[in-house]
């Protein structure tokens, strides 16, 4: 009894190992094998390690052999190294995780192909977004809102803001800490960033109570699901990629350098749509005004985006940029 368990142990330790250390350019020899499994408790003689090779094979694993002397490995696996980077990429660019659990993540990806496949890797993935998030508790806190979204029912948080105080940006909660209460439609991955997307009855003003909100969930803190209460419908009509179409999309053609000038209590708005590491400094000709030099597509809806504010923010350089502005608020206004 105590071989047949070992012989099933040794199974899986080689399995493991064929996985983790093989591809076709990283071939094991017999010798190389034993070795490896010896070191983990397994003394196995060829004739055995042999029959262990059958047994992969009578399982519909695809182990090759080649070369002199006979080298194994593994080739076929259920992500390719090219669906691999796609999936790194994606982490890369997702500003609502931290660099912690980013780094954690591609690890568990890497983890998917052999260890030569993932040092390739380390040397073609390049890092593909701007933003990340300070806050650690992101995953569990979109997964939270899933929960309620199936469970049907809201979901209650308090919402970040940031200050300009003393140098420097702190955060600070909206409306001194508020409690909201969200109906969550759906939840949006748009320029790196997870926003949750949803209604606010309870409150709302009677005319606004269908009104679309949405929220960043690395802003939203102290999810709880409001158990209690049920969910809401969406208001009819409502479509998700037509939301994000009119409400999100800034971002058409080539990012240019932009300088913007926007009032300090305007800070949280600046952070919905630029990178949390932009360096931000007083304006030295207006004192309740910040400056910040970014990167943004310049057009008609990256100008919306700004004209909303009516006046809270305005593009303070270079010139062709002030006057493609100037330009399309003289067009909106001789509509």
């Amino acid at each position: 009894m105590a071989k047949t368990e070992n012989s099933r142990g040794r199974l899986l330790c080689l399995l493991e190992i064929l996985k983790k250390e093989t591809d076709e350019n990283h071939g094991l020899s017999t010798q190389d094998i034993l070795a490896r499994l010896g070191e983990r408790g397994f003394e196995v003689e060829r004739k055995a390690l042999y029959k262990d090779f059958d047994a992969i094979k009578a399982a519909d694993i695809p182990l090759e052999c080649q070369g002199r002397p006979p080298r194994y490995y593994i080739e076929e696996r259920d992500f390719e190294v090219e669906e691999i980077m796609i999936l790194i990429d994606a982490v890369e660019s997702a500003g609502f995780m931290t660099e912690k659990k980013k780094a954690t993540l591609i690890r568990k990806l890497k983890e998917l192909t052999s260890k030569g496949k993932a040092a390739e890797l380390n040397e073609q993935i390049h890092y593909i977004g701007r933003h990340h998030s300070t806050n650690n508790d992101i995953i569990y806190t979109a997964n939270r809102v899933r929960k309620a979204m199936n469970e049907g029912h809201p979901v209650s948080f308090k919402y970040v803001d940031y200050a300009f105080s003393e140098g420097k940006v702190e955060e600070v909660f909206r409306h001194d800490g508020q409690k909201y209460i969200l109906h969550p439609f759906a939840l949006i991955w748009n320029n790196g960033f997870y926003y949750c997307v949803g209604v606010r009855p309870e409150q709302s003003e009677e005319k606004e109570k269908d009104k679309i909100r949405h929220f960043r969930i690395d802003r939203m803190k102290d999810v709880k699901i409001e158990e209690r209460r049920k969910l809401v419908h969406p208001p009819k009509g409502f479509n998700v990629a037509r939301h994000v179409e009119t409400s999100f999309s800034m971002y058409g053609s080539k990012p240019e350098p932009v300088q913007l000038r926007f009032r300090k209590d305007m800070l949280s708005q600046f952070y919905d749509r630029f990178d949390k590491d932009v360096t931000i400094y007083p304006d030295p000709k207006h004192e309740d005004c910040l400056i910040a030099n970014v990167s943004a597509s310049i057009s008609p809806t990256f100008f919306s985006w700004i004209s909303q504010y009516e006046g809270a923010f305005s593009i303070a350089g270079p010139k062709s940029v002030v006057d493609q502005y100037q330009e399309h608020l003289r067009k909106a206004m001789n509509a």
